[in-house]
């Protein structure tokens, strides 16, 4: 089955999920601030981790995005089991947001609960990486699903990388029962680290010779006789010295053209 009207579908719902965050972010209410000074500074001290949410969560859904771009760029299609993964795997995305938002209104009210919030969202961006690494294990395993002319190194590279994901933000969950602020941070650095290794960079490009499903373009694949009409005359040139017929105007290569007859009296 092609792949491109999954891809499509999973571009829309990461765009959906990415702009979903922003609405979090929200003005201060006028009606209890009369100055604009008292604006700005709820703008700045209030909301500030509302602000700290969007940015993690933006970039751990974009991180996800780049490696679900990565994968599909290495499929020659998809089955029925992998576009089930691929919903689970949106169902999560989508999801991202919730998560977001009751950890950035519990860290703004500075309530006791934060321990247990910083846990449940830790755990929804675990479960969420969790789903990309079902999905490319398996398009993966035994190169069921994957391009012929993709190397195995990528692949083991790209194993190790998704298997690797969940287990880090597992990890920084756990230390967000200790310290909020550096689980925090762990997620952040996290997602930072892997859009700056990750996306088109991690899968090789498609060689030239190859056709837009990764099979060889029809003009290298040709056999001689199945060349169009002409292609394979080479233009004609002079003739050689030495087969250059008596009596004919056509000068040989490097011989000046031979001369006309004297005229008869």
């Amino acid at each position: 089955m092609d792949s491109g009207r999954v891809e499509a579908l999973s571009d829309g719902t990461f765009a959906v999920a990415m702009t979903l965050l922003i609405f979090d972010v929200r003005l201060p209410d006028v009606r209890q601030v009369h100055t604009l000074h008292g604006v700005a500074q709820d703008l700045w001290f209030q909301e500030w981790a509302h602000y700290l949410g969007y940015v993690v969560s933006f970039a751990v859904i974009g991180m996800i995005w780049l490696c679900h771009h990565t994968v599909f760029r290495m499929l020659r299609g998809i089955d029925y089991t992998g576009i089930v993964i691929n919903l689970g795997l949106l169902l999560m995305v989508v999801f991202v947001p919730f998560p977001t938002q009751v950890m950035a209104a519990y860290l703004a009210n500075h309530d006791s609960g934060q321990v247990y919030v910083g846990i449940f969202y830790g755990l929804s961006l675990a479960a969420t990486t969790l789903m990309l690494a079902v999905l490319w294990h398996h398009v993966s395993r035994g190169r069921r699903l994957i391009e012929p002319w993709i190397p195995d190194d990528t692949v083991r590279r790209l194993t190790r990388r998704y298997y690797l994901t969940p287990v880090l933000y597992v990890a920084a969950t756990a230390i967000t029962i200790a310290s909020r602020p550096v689980g925090l941070a762990l997620f952040l650095i996290i997602a930072g680290g892997y859009l700056l290794h990750t996306g088109t960079r991690a899968a090789p490009q498609r060689p030239t010779h190859l056709g837009a499903h990764g099979h060889r373009s029809l003009a290298a694949t040709a056999e001689p006789d199945q060349q169009p009409p002409g292609s394979h005359l080479t233009p004609p040139g002079p003739p050689p010295p030495g087969l250059v017929p008596p009596g004919s105007d056509v000068a040989a290569p490097g011989l000046a053209p031979p001369e006309p007859p004297p005229p008869v009296s």
